[in-house]
């Protein structure tokens, strides 16, 4: 008679680590909004990190802790401001060759969230140029960044049609003919996990 392994994990475990409270917050609402049958999703902001280095550390160790999967949300403003660009990418590799996914976002978490709401190829110099496009009248004309803000606004919740029929195509769209491109051209790799999400889970 064939013998069953006791106490077998069923349920998948999944940490998005990320170096801001919105970051937290969003992926929070995710998981109460949608509670995803045998998936545990960990938003995970640890605020003394303040670095991509931080952020990457922090993912290889989370997936050395049997997380099935781990993604590393990274901003890529103040690498390109402070001219770490090279070193990123040898840390970012590290993390990737012990099984993390890095999502990065040009110039920030932000610009995901802008994308629900229109397509841009512009160039944005810092998260609030983003934030002030946000805000326009067609977006979250009150959008902020306060932490009972955020909660209340439940982005995910809220725009969750929006995020299927314009944010994911419009992050993809940045991806065509991207060699050649400025460095500060606009990214949202945060579609990637949304694509790995839907795809195994019927929300």
């Amino acid at each position: 008679m064939a013998r069953h392994p006791k106490n077998k994990r069923t349920n998948k475990t999944i940490a998005m680590v990320g170096d801001g409270q919105t970051e937290r917050i969003y992926f929070a609402n995710v998981r109460d909004t949608d509670r995803p049958a045998n998936l545990n999703i960990f938003p995970d902001y640890p605020r003394k990190i303040g670095s991509y280095k931080g952020v990457l550390e922090r993912a290889i160790t989370l997936k050395n802790n049997d997380y099935d999967h781990v993604y590393a949300l990274i901003d890529m403003d103040k690498i390109i401001d402070e001219n770490k660009i090279g070193e990123y990418r040898i840390a970012k590799q590290s993390a990737e060759q012990a099984g993390v996914t890095v999502l990065e976002n040009n110039p920030c978490f932000e610009i995901w969230i802008l994308l629900h709401f229109s397509s841009t190829g512009k160039l944005f110099s810092s998260c609030d140029n983003v934030i002030t496009e946000i805000r326009k009248p067609s977006a979250i004309a009150n959008y902020e960044k306060g932490e009972r803000y955020l909660t209340g606004l439940k982005i995910y919740e809220r725009y969750k049609q929006q995020l299927r029929d314009k944010a994911m195509p419009n992050a993809k769209k940045l991806e065509v003919d991207r060699d050649g491109q400025s460095d500060r051209y606009p990214r949202a790799e945060t579609y990637r996990f949304f694509e790995w999400y839907f795809e195994n889970y019927k929300i």
